[in-house]
């Protein structure tokens, strides 16, 4: 009788280890069945932040439409942006009248002061995704940013329309030429952004701006002389996807050109008294865009045309879904915020 009873619990132990190692084994899998990390091709969220559909990142419909537009440009100069947004870079205090915000701080920046200089940090929050802005910054290298107008921070996996441009409230990063892009065989994969002379082009209709800015310039009332309606702060330029460029030879020029025909640039800000336009570029991108004052660069601003159609129904000139005139936005490394299909 003990015999048995013993074979029996030797029976019993050894199918509840088989059970046992079975739920295991299945536990296991299951874990080893879950979602793989995407390792597909990326962008990076500090140099190229936003969603695929913000308009610093939608490259031109097809369906958009173009009427001619004379800036009278006689120049043409890279407005510059302070941009710091490397998690990396140490954490300093960013002082405003109304705000104290800890902020990482590129220790190699400096800034005097003087007017505009519209300026973005990158937030000492802990998933390092938000960014502050303001103007005219003032810092010594490797010291406190401060600055006397503040604005609201703007998360860069958002639309990142807001920013420290004064004359629309446009963002000063997305849209910006960064350091290190122009000198890369890769094309520029972002719409650009200008500012017009407006007392000889932006008009005072619609209140002195339309989507995607925000506002028009305090005294636009007083200094908006342009003779065409439809342009204002946001009104988005760009190049017909005709247009020649054979007549560019500098190799910087044809690059701004090139981005001009596929994916625009919008007016964000004005250039004041002289009969001149501007570019912009983050501070350190300068020496990659030597020609900016040509006569080549010259006539490229003065070809631009108005896209007609961009609204916030129709960015860029179409329906979020229509075809577009460059591949859309990649994923982040983690997989997300890339467009669909199609887009």
């Amino acid at each position: 009788m003990t015999g048995a009873r013993t074979r029996v619990l030797l029976a019993v132990l050894t199918a509840a280890m088989a059970i046992a190692g079975v739920l295991v084994a299945t536990s296991l899998g299951g874990l080893g069945s879950g979602p793989e990390p995407y390792r597909g091709p990326s962008r990076d969220l500090y140099t190229h932040p936003f969603a695929w559909d913000s308009v610093w990142n939608l490259p031109l419909a097809q369906s958009a439409q173009f009427a001619p537009f004379n800036t009278q440009a006689r120049d043409v100069y890279l407005d510059i942006e302070n941009i710091s947004v490397d998690p990396a870079f140490p954490v300093r205090e960013a002082v405003s009248p109304r705000t104290r915000v800890d902020v990482h701080v590129d220790p190699g920046l400096s800034a005097d002061g003087s007017y505009n200089n519209c300026s973005t940090f990158l937030a000492d929050t802990p998933d390092a995704e938000t960014v502050v802005a303001g103007q005219p910054l003032r810092l010594r290298p490797g010291g406190d940013p401060s600055y006397d107008v503040s604005f609201p921070a703007v998360p860069l996996r958002g639309d990142g329309r807001l920013g420290c441009h004064g004359g629309s409230n446009l963002s000063g990063i997305g849209g910006t030429i960064r350091v290190g892009e122009m000198s890369k065989p890769e094309p520029l994969r972002h719409p650009l952004k200008i500012n017009l002379n407006c007392e000889l082009s932006c008009s005072t209709a619609q209140e002195g701006y339309r989507w995607p800015a925000f506002r028009a310039d305090g005294a636009f009332q007083d200094v908006y002389r342009g003779p065409d309606p439809r342009v204002n702060m946001g009104t988005l330029m760009g190049l017909p996807p005709d247009a020649d460029l054979s007549w560019i030879t500098e190799p910087d020029t044809r690059k701004i050109a090139e981005a001009f025909r596929d994916y625009g640039a919008y007016v964000v800000d004005e250039t004041g008294g002289e009969p001149s336009n501007a570019l912009n570029a983050q501070a350190g991108a300068q020496d990659e865009i030597p020609n900016i004052d040509s006569r080549q660069m010259v006539r490229l601003f003065t070809s631009l045309s108005i896209v007609t159609n961009s609204t916030e129904a129709t960015p860029g000139g179409g329906a979020l879904g229509t075809p577009r005139r460059a591949p859309c936005a990649l994923p982040f490394p983690d997989g997300t915020g890339g467009a669909p299909p199609g887009c």
